[in-house]
């Protein structure tokens, strides 16, 4: 392969090959603008060679063998020592029940035994709950055998490989999908009730049984702590919402009376505000949610507004602290303020600002303005750019795997009756209109980091010196920003080379208009002028399909995956009295069992694969992946970088709540899970 090369610098002959080249690209990645997320332009079908890597399959498939052995383990608890079903507390069923759960029992069996033969060459392995394994499994310990399976389940092929004692190939995917249909049937509705995971919870610890052969996260133990309230909105799955305010506003009339029962006499509402240390997570945009079913349950969102605040100057230990909170946009009887003192009261409110949390983090930050602000990239790039443009070369290892999961997504996971429409608060329609919002009102200029960061009034670490998030981020942006400069000068030795590269004046084009990706607010007027904003745009690109995707996508694991602590809608609504709740108020607003244990399921399996890793292009393909021998030195560069950027936060957990999500070593390269 030759190295990279601009358009206008090539030959005439070179150049009409590069125009025939996107040609038949752009046959190739078409727009659908007619699918549920329209009027945005995602591609029609997954192009050949755009589909899952075997690895990634074979990684998604130990996760959900975690998840079917879960589900076993506490089925397998019904098992007397004579080998018959009985009840919990020992007593036999009558045939009727024995049978319908029988018939459910193996079921799961079977497709844990068949998750268990893809996932080793040898014949035979016993049915058994399997120990968690490894997070990211090298292609060695999957073997040959299974190779040839997650080989062949990417191609969808139907047949037989070694170990698979000749029984059908089936995708990982329809795997679980068959899995949650048999226990949302009226037997398995009757297994879950037996083992006790169906119904309404009446302690905490209802909710930790789910977790049979999976270790317990941290968070069940910490997570109805106010400092970890607070910290969810600076180090949580979605800590994109925090902003730096003067004030509550007239919307929300906390009195300096309320702000002191948290802050103490010494402080005050004026102080705070006028010191940059009071800060707001407002929910508005959740308010065009209709609230759903699930499937016979009605479920519940608010559109909260949520005050924190940080210590004067002075004070030990500055950590953000939850002030008060008010369930609603609009102040008023039916909506009084909580604050801390409230007791059971500030406990449900609380749970109320993490539904919406979770809701906004699914539709906004992770699905909209990752997953499918990066589809737009994806589409664009091949389109416009000929393969041996040096941004079109750049790029593509950051959309591997992008258009197969969105496109899988679509299918499944937000389709009517799929996980989004069980699990989130909203109905499907609303749910993911929200999600098709926050892309066309993405202004993609004003989402850089560091300006976005300040347009939050989030970027001091004076005023907010405790934001995990926001310090290892930038981190990561300092450490792509200098690789790609240095990888653009290669190529680009002036801007008058930018302006006169007719290809990408074609790529922010299509970006932009209406009938390619639609995004807003991309460019300098229209056009790409200066390097220096090319630089700042795909190192934007890179870092959100990279960084940001993996800040938002893993701790849907180790954090969602424990529904008490995010639960994705509440089945209660909003109180509108401050005192008087009893201790069981909460568990009336707590997702059922069933929906907790769906919820396990798939926040497990979407924040428990990984696949690539950031700066490692060489990963899991032979050879080098830049040929250009001038790319060498800048590439050690950033691989260098990454090193020092691990290193750096490595000590900063030692001296915080540990925050791993953006380590760079548990950063894949794209957006591929």
């Amino acid at each position: 392969m030759s190295n990279p090369s601009l358009p206008q610098k090539d030959s005439p002959a070179e150049q009409q090959q590069r125009k025939n080249e996107l040609a038949q690209a752009q046959q190739t990645y078409v727009y659908n603008h007619n699918t549920r997320l329209a009027p945005l332009g995602v591609a029609q079908c997954v192009p050949n060679g755009q589909g899952f890597a075997p690895i990634l399959v074979g990684s998604a498939a130990l996760v959900v063998l975690e998840l079917v052995g879960n589900v076993v383990a506490k089925a397998s608890k019904l098992v007397a020592a004579d080998g018959s079903l009985r009840t919990a507390d020992g007593a036999p069923m009558d045939k009727v029940t024995r049978e319908r759960i029988q018939g459910v029992f193996d079921d799961l069996k079977q497709r844990h035994r068949k998750l268990t033969l893809w996932l080793t060459p040898l014949h035979g392995e016993p049915e058994r709950a399997p120990a968690p394994p490894p997070r990211r499994p090298p292609v060695a310990r999957l073997g040959g055998a299974a190779q040839q399976i997650v080989t062949a389940v990417e191609c969808g092929a139907v047949g037989n490989a070694p170990g698979t004692m000749d029984r059908p190939i089936e995708k990982p995917g329809d795997i679980i999908k068959a899995l949650l249909e048999t226990l949302r049937s009226a037997a398995g509705k009757l297994l879950l009730d037996f083992v006790g995971l169906y119904g309404q919870a009446t302690s905490v610890y209802d909710y930790v049984l789910e977790f049979q052969t999976f270790r317990l996260p941290e968070i069940v133990s910490v997570y109805q702590d106010d400092t970890i309230f607070a910290w969810m909105r600076v180090a949580g799955p979605n800590p994109l919402v925090l902003r730096r305010v003067a004030s509550p506003g007239p919307s929300f009339p906390v009195t300096d009376a309320q702000y002191q029962s948290v802050m103490g006499k010494n402080d005050s509402l004026a102080s705070a505000g006028d010191e940059g240390r009071l800060y707001l997570a407002d929910y508005k945009a959740l308010s065009q949610l209709v609230p759903g079913t699930a499937p016979d349950q009605q479920k519940y969102v608010e559109a909260p507004l949520a005050l924190f605040a940080v210590p004067a100057a002075g004070s030990p230990g500055r950590l953000l602290r939850p002030v008060a909170i008010q369930c609603a946009q609009t102040p008023g009887a039916a909506s009084p303020i909580f604050t801390p003192s409230d007791g059971v009261g500030w406990e449900v409110a609380k749970l109320h600002v993490q539904v919406a949390d979770g809701n906004y983090h699914e539709l906004i930050s992770h699905l909209g303005q990752t997953h499918l602000v990066i589809e737009a990239f994806a589409m664009a790039t091949p389109r416009q750019l000929a393969p041996e443009h040096p941004v079109n070369v750049l790029l593509t290892p950051h959309f591997q795997g992008t258009l197969a999961i969105n496109d899988a997504a679509e299918a499944d996971l937000i389709a009517p009756g799929g996980p989004v429409d069980n699990l989130l608060a909203g109905t499907i329609a609303s749910s993911t209109q929200l999600a098709v919002d926050s892309v066309l009102s993405y202004s993609v200029n004003e989402q850089f980091l560091p300006a976005a960061l300040a347009r939050r009034g989030v970027d001091d670490p004076d005023a907010l010196p405790i934001y995990p998030y926001r310090d290892d981020a930038i981190l990561l942006w300092g450490a792509i920003h200098p690789w790609v400069s240095r990888y653009l000068a290669v190529y680009y030795t002036s801007d008058a080379d930018v302006q006169g590269d007719y290809e990408l004046q074609s790529w922010i084009a299509e970006l932009s208009s209406p009938t390619g990706c639609a995004l807003k607010d991309i460019g300098e007027d229209g056009a790409i002028r200066t390097v220096a904003y090319l630089a700042d745009l795909l190192t934007h690109v890179i870092f959100t399909a990279s960084a940001q995707h993996a800040a938002v996508n893993f701790p849907q694991r180790f954090i969602m995956g424990f529904t008490p602590a995010l639960p994705l809608a509440a089945y209660a609504p909003a109180p509108s009295v401050t005192t008087g709740l009893p201790s069981s108020e909460i568990y009336h607003h707590l997702p059922p069992l069933q929906q907790a244990l769906l919820q396990l399921n798939v926040m497990t399996l979407l924040g428990g694969v990984y696949y690539s890793r950031l700066g490692d292009y060489d990963r899991n393909i032979p050879g080098s992946y830049f040929t250009d021998a001038r790319v060498r030195e800048p590439l050690e560069a950033f691989q260098r970088a990454l090193i020092e950027t691990e290193t750096i936060i490595g000590k900063r957990n030692f001296q915080r709540v540990p925050y791993v999500v953006l380590l760079p070593s548990e950063i894949p390269q794209s957006i591929n899970i």
